[in-house]
């Protein structure tokens, strides 16, 4: 995963996460890949309370999941999360890898646009508010 920023996040499966084959339910891996995001988003100081004071909300227009192994009851998760692009999207990269084995659970891919809430607009570029969140990340100019 080429990002600019990584954050970790870890997270135990528990019983109502199941489906009747006893594995986590594919349904619940957008929770999982959440707390990955979350984790991104206060590593660069821009969470749901940023967000909002900042006027503008981030709707997913896009997921997407590939599964490679399942997740089980009561087996660690790291959930890692990068941003890999911001410009005009904002494109997280997830990978759920299981914390013993380190082997790779699934990977994943959400896109996220700006919705200025007062005008209920889409934004075609990346707020302002993005780009600063962000700049201390970025590599410096040649």
């Amino acid at each position: 995963m080429k990002a600019i920023v990584k954050a970790f996040a870890e997270a135990t499966p528990q019983f109502y996460d199941l489906d009747p084959l006893n594995i986590v339910w594919h349904g619940h891996y957008p929770r999982f890949l959440e707390l990955g995001r979350c984790a991104l988003m206060e590593k660069i100081g821009y969470g749901y309370g940023e967000m909002a004071s900042s006027g503008y909300v981030w709707p997913f227009i896009d997921y997407r999941m590939r599964y490679a192994r399942p997740m089980r009851l009561n087996t660690p998760v790291r959930i890692i999360a990068g941003i890999v692009e911001w410009e005009s999207i904002l494109r997280i990269a997830y990978t759920i890898e299981d914390v013993a084995s380190g082997k790779r659970m699934m990977r994943a891919q959400s896109s996220q646009v700006a919705l200025h809430i007062e005008s209920n607009e889409m934004q075609w570029q990346a707020p302002q508010i993005l780009l600063d969140k962000l700049a201390p990340f970025l590599p410096p100019a040649s």
